[in-house]
């Protein structure tokens, strides 16, 4: 008798139909569980599986390295020793050398405007900060930074010499004296993205998001832009608000105009608070 129920459930497709949809059920549900996506406001999607393998830093050493020959290679590493002893001048005939032996590479450009920058010639800083721009447009360390406050600087905006004072406080490994030094930078030079990037490292809780918001008023260069909304990102997910910085994170990752480091951070982040 059970054997006809069934033979009649499959001529008129009953049993059968409710396989097939119990199957696609299972394959849906497995399928939900394999592929989690985050989105952006736009609509970008990014599946957990494209993120799992982000570092975190994206290598600038061998950007635009491809094809270059030995001797630029030969001459860029002779120029850095050179500089390293203090030795500008001929750092900056032997980085000449190599941009004119690989003209396509952004390395050379960007220790020639740092060398320049070093010495207090800012029309040349902002010069190869330009021409690295040029070459490397996602970015290249932190040309986008520089050259967006040489920029500033040359139009009187801000006080010329304000990026090289920066990099100086950056480089301070007492961290009390550079929490110091930061919060004056911040308090004489407020318009300036970059500090508050910097003292929201000394923050937390509300305050830190405070001061990462004000950086964000401040018109910030894209590449300091990225960092503070990854910054905020992971403060806001501290106060539970994980969808809301998945959303921020995925659209650092789906701005065309994020630099390739930025990139690869908002991936590290975003696979590390979905483990959470």
């Amino acid at each position: 008798m059970k054997n006809k129920i069934v033979g009649i459930l499959i001529a008129i497709g009953i049993l059968s139909s409710c396989k097939n949809e119990t199957k696609n059920k299972n394959k849906t549900e497995l399928d939900n569980k394999v592929r989690i996506e985050f989105t952006d406001q736009k609509g970008n999607r990014i599946s957990k599986e494209e993120i799992e393998n982000a570092t975190g830093t994206y290598n600038y050493e061998f950007y635009g390295i491809e094809g270059v020959s030995d001797l630029a290679k030969s001459l860029h590493n002779q120029a850095r020793q050179f500089g390293q002893t203090g030795d500008y001048q001929k750092a900056i005939a032997l980085l000449e050398q190599a941009n004119k032996e690989a003209p396509n590479w952004a390395y050379p450009l960007y220790d020639l405007a740092y060398t320049y920058l070093l010495q207090d010639d800012y029309e040349n800083a902002l010069k190869y900060y330009k021409l690295t721009d040029q070459v490397a447009p996602k970015g290249f360390y932190t040309s986008k930074t520089a050259l967006h406050t040489l920029e500033r600087e040359k139009s009187g905006e801000l006080q010329k010499g304000l990026y090289k004072y920066y990099l100086y406080i950056e480089w301070i490994s007492n961290e009390s004296e550079k929490r110091e030094m930061i919060e004056l930078f911040v308090e004489k030079f407020p318009s300036f993205a970059p500090a508050w990037k910097e003292y929201s490292k000394f923050l937390e809780g509300q305050e830190r998001i405070n001061a990462i918001e004000k950086g964000l008023e401040q018109k910030p260069d894209i590449e300091t832009k990225g960092v503070l909304l990854i910054n905020k990102a992971l403060a806001i997910n501290k106060n539970g608000e994980f969808e809301n910085a998945t959303k921020i994170l995925t659209s650092v990752i789906f701005d065309p105009n994020s630099t390739y480091g930025n990139i690869e951070m908002a991936k590290f982040v975003l696979h590390n608070i979905s483990k959470e």
